[in-house]
């Protein structure tokens, strides 16, 4: 009898083997817009977190951006660096907080990121096709459990 360390008897019994696979496909997906804009996947995160605080009229440091985005602070940091230097994001004392540096998009940044968030809306529901909306209601769902549970921890 040969013992194995496997947990489960088929790969599809593995949640995380299944986030894994489900995220690599998406992740190739989108791949190919963001390649498109010049950008990566973490900066288009960035760049979305701010465009959404900013139509929700809120000054924006980096410190929302890491809550928002789930991403952790050195990693928002260097994208942000990277967005500066495309020109995209601009950083600027806080009206709020005079130790925070707010931070917005320019002119060339909204563009950029209005015209990228509509493509990947667009792969966005190309990649989720597959699923009724019953499915993806039910998959919203439980992603949306699944991150809550794991900020209480």
């Amino acid at each position: 009898m040969n013992k194995t360390a496997f947990k489960h008897d088929r790969p599809n019994d593995s949640a995380g083997f299944l986030l894994w696979q489900v995220t690599s496909l998406w992740k190739s997906e989108l791949e190919k817009v963001f390649t498109s804009y010049g950008i990566t996947q973490l900066q288009f995160a960035v760049l979305a977190s701010l465009k959404w605080f900013e139509e929700q009229h809120q000054e924006t440091t980096q410190a929302h951006i890491v809550e928002h985005a789930k991403i952790d602070k050195m990693t928002v940091s260097r994208a942000l660096r990277k967005l500066e230097k495309l020109g995209w994001v601009a950083r600027e004392r806080s009206n709020h907080d005079g130790r925070a540096l707010g931070i917005g998009l320019t002119e060339q940044g909204k563009d950029k990121v209005n015209q990228a968030i509509v493509d990947v809306e667009a792969a966005d529901d190309r990649f989720f096709a597959g699923l009724t909306e019953q499915n993806l209601s039910t998959y919203k769902d439980l992603t949306v459990l699944l991150i809550q549970s794991r900020m209480q921890l």
